[in-house]
């Protein structure tokens, strides 16, 4: 089942991707226009701080922050669940270890058992 939905998701990135890249490079290429990014909201008509930028930059930088923003609050989101695999990693570990070394002493007592006999 996993493996379905990984590649569900797989063909839906390379089915909306792309035009979502094109409509990126479309928008830069249309709004070249340059405007005042005003950082100033109590001051508008006397702006402390202002930059002169081209509107796609604005549109574009937003949208990156968006999309920084949203993957750090889903990442710490995620915290728990990452604790609690490694956790359990760590356990499934320890009873690897365990059952090869019980498997080794309980082949070494049968070996000794077949020599004390024959």
């Amino acid at each position: 089942m996993v493996l379905r939905e990984f590649g569900l998701l797989r063909l839906l990135s390379w089915i909306t991707l792309p035009p979502l890249t094109l409509g990126a490079v479309y928008l830069a290429v249309a709004n070249k226009e340059r405007v005042l990014f005003n950082l100033d909201a109590f001051n508008p008509s006397a702006p402390a701080l202002a930059l002169d930028v081209p509107l796609f930059l604005v549109v574009l930088v937003s949208l990156l922050l968006g999309i920084l923003i949203g993957g750090a609050a889903a990442w710490t989101a995620q915290g728990r669940w990452r604790k609690e695999a490694k956790a359990t990693r760590k356990v499934v570990t320890q009873l690897s270890q365990d059952e090869q070394n019980s498997t080794e002493k309980g082949a070494l007592s049968v070996i000794s058992d077949v020599k004390a006999a024959g």
